[in-house]
């Protein structure tokens, strides 16, 4: 990292990744708790105000007793960029340290720790507000699908790691290779050296259990009145409704029952199926990217004890 963008640097501050239902969420809060530290979220859905049961936010409770940044700071039909969170991640991480404590950067967003981890690569790459209209324009008339083809074409390795859905992204990478005739990946490649951070990482050697873990939270969100959430936000046009566990959504006919939004059974049936196998689906493309990282110790689901060895141990050596 450069002199200007080394505010992660060790032993400044500790980074906790892994696949959704992995348990980093809960190491985060017990070792920030421990440490005097506060928890800065890097999760692009839990932003957003509102949407609380299908993006596993922390209770209130628990963000009582640990505060947490990067959370309820936009509202459902907002946009946000890469960019925009690495700028305010780094003003957090700044007010934590001038206050004695710890920020404890934990999510599952592999964007937003590559901005992190890799600042430089997000800040010089160039931009062309033309073409970027131009291609927003042409997804609006040929759809998300049609760009994700063509990003494809023109940069497989950015294609392979964003979601056909994830259209705002998609269409950045495609402005970078029009632009400067090179992809993302090669940008970054010329501008990368290896950071110097504490980085964790949960996974279950098992990756059957990591799905059945998948699948108990799926239907655990449906019973605390995941589709009640759903109906509220009412739109699926924005980019937070573009998330799993909301998208799903898109084609069930809500109704009111008892003040709350509904589905009928058989369709949530459906769903709640599509949920779990799309999050799978996430959760290998989630462990594929963090895999990337050479600095990043990883851990079992679970064995806390040993993270927390690990992390202060890093953290003596300086």
């Amino acid at each position: 990292m450069t002199t200007e963008t080394n505010i992660f640097e060790a032993p400044n501050a500790v980074f906790v990744v892994g696949p959704t239902a992995s348990g980093k969420s809960e190491f985060a809060f017990r070792f920030a708790k421990r440490h005097n530290g506060e928890v800065i979220s890097a999760d692009s859905m839990q932003i957003y105000r509102g949407l609380d049961i299908g993006t596993a936010k922390e209770s209130v409770e628990r963000r009582s007793e640990v505060r947490h940044h990067m959370i309820d700071i936009l509202d459902a039909g907002d946009s946000y960029s890469v960019a925009e969170f690495a700028e305010a991640a780094s003003m957090c991480a700044k007010d934590i340290l001038s206050r004695g404590k710890i920020p404890v950067i934990a999510g599952g967003t592999g964007l937003y720790f590559e901005s992190l981890f890799y600042p430089m690569s997000f800040a010089n790459t160039a931009k062309n507000p033309v073409l970027r209209a131009e291609l927003e324009a042409e997804c609006n008339q040929k759809g998300a699908e049609f760009m994700h083809a063509r990003l494809a074409s023109v940069d497989p390795e950015s294609a392979a790691k964003l979601h056909v859905n994830d259209v705002k992204r998609v269409i950045r990478a495609l402005e970078v290779v029009l632009t400067t005739g090179k992809t993302v990946g090669e940008h970054s490649d010329g501008e990368k050296s290896e950071p110097d951070v504490i980085a964790v990482g949960f996974n279950r050697a098992d990756r059957h259990r990591l799905y059945a873990a998948i699948d108990r939270r799926v239907e655990e969100m449906i019973s605390a009145g995941l589709v009640d959430e759903v109906g509220r936000v009412g739109r699926f046009d924005c980019q937070s409704m573009q998330a799993i566990g909301y998208k799903e959504f898109s084609d069930c006919v809500f109704s009111m029952r008892n003040g709350k939004f509904t589905v009928d059974g058989e369709s949530l049936r459906d769903v709640a199926e599509k949920i779990k196998k799309d999050t799978r689906n996430y959760a290998k493309r989630q462990i594929t990217w963090f895999k990337r990282y050479p600095f990043v110790r990883w851990f079992e689901s679970g064995d806390y004890t040993s993270a927390e060895e690990y992390v202060l141990s890093r953290m003596r050596q300086y």
